[in-house]
């Protein structure tokens, strides 16, 4: 009795502290679709109008580019094993808090420091007509594969690093159970920004190298690495296709035999019943 009372005074205080986990969660699940906000403007800065800083800001800027790089590739190279692993989903890294806070920090620094500085050296930037060409030319197809594939590197990124954080912070316990209004926000979240931002800027991750490599530019590594970003996205969104689909073929297969083994048993009744008679 004392147990269950118990119980039910913790629910009504989460219930208090719900919303503003939730504004916590949507929030902090933003830094991944700002990271590659910003990596996009600088890949569209470095084509378009490209800026030679020196000393310590030079240094920094380098090193904050590579950090995020290096923690965007783990989060992307992660969602895609767990998506062709199928793996229950949970976080491997709730036990160890500490890191889900180091890394939280070290992004929303890279972020912030980083749009920032793009912010200031792109301000009047003129894209070139063959760059816009070939962003338009983009398939419709992979767009919708790249933004089911980016939703689910969000998904990941709020599952492993934001929620344990985000849980111990405002309830002081990690709450395992994933619930529906969650989801929902992150969704939410992700679909507004790409709606503002992304939907017009991120292509320029994998546009810039194909313009480059057709106006004989020599490519650089983190074109390369743009690239392969963007389509490993993409590949991640594919696979979504085509687990739905799966999903989809299977129901239909169980209701055309749970609809099969109802007219057998209809037909086994009035044969029974003509029996009796």
């Amino acid at each position: 009795m004392e147990h269950e009372e118990t119980q039910k005074n913790r629910r009504s205080s989460w219930s208090l502290l719900r919303p503003f986990q939730m504004i916590s969660i949507s929030l902090l699940s933003l830094l991944v679709p700002l990271s590659f906000l910003f990596l996009s403007r600088l890949s569209l800065s470095s084509f378009s109008a490209p800026v030679t800083v020196s000393g310590v800001f030079c240094l920094l800027h380098q090193v904050d580019v590579g950090v995020l790089y290096t923690i965007l590739s783990l989060i992307i190279v992660s969602t895609l094993i767990h998506n062709l692993s199928g793996k229950p989903e949970c976080s491997v890294l709730h036990a160890h808090l500490y890191i889900c806070w180091i890394v939280l920090f070290i992004v929303q620094a890279c972020v912030a420091f980083g749009i920032e500085a793009t912010m200031s050296t792109t301000m009047s930037i003129n894209t070139d007509t063959s760059f816009s060409l070939a962003s338009q030319e983009r398939w419709v197809l992979v767009r919708v594969m790249f933004f089911l594939g980016l939703h689910e590197v969000m998904l990941m990124w709020f599952r492993v690093v934001v929620k344990p954080v985000v849980d111990d912070t405002v309830f002081g316990v990690y709450v395992e159970d994933e619930r529906w209004s969650e989801r929902a926000v992150v969704a939410v979240t992700f679909g507004t920004m790409w709606w503002w931002r992304l939907r017009d800027e991120v292509e320029s991750l994998v546009v810039v190298a194909e313009v480059k490599r057709n106006l004989l530019i020599r490519l650089g590594g983190l074109d390369f690495v743009n690239w392969w970003m963007y389509y490993i996205c993409v590949g991640i969104g594919l696979v979504k296709i085509f687990k739905g689909f799966l999903f989809f073929v299977n129901m239909l297969i169980l209701t055309i035999n749970r609809s099969r083994r109802g007219c057998k048993l209809f037909v086994v009744d009035d044969m029974c019943n003509d029996d009796n008679v």
